[in-house]
């Protein structure tokens, strides 16, 4: 922590300067993307959104 950590200041608010400097760190790095493993949810999503839109498009060519 480069602040003097002050006795008269209560521990609510010497944890919220020693978070700040936390922040204040995070945000002198640069910004890094993170890797996102490939999720077997969106599979399933997108193959239920093929087949309710094959469903809608039997149905307004059967009619």
């Amino acid at each position: 922590m480069h602040r003097k950590a002050d006795k008269s200041l209560s521990l609510a608010q010497q944890h919220a300067l020693q978070r700040l400097d936390e922040v204040e760190k995070e945000k002198r790095q640069p910004y890094r993307k993170r890797k996102e493993p490939f999720k077997s949810r969106s599979i399933m999503m997108a193959i239920i959104l093929m087949f309710i839109v094959g469903m809608m498009m039997m149905r307004l060519f059967n009619s």
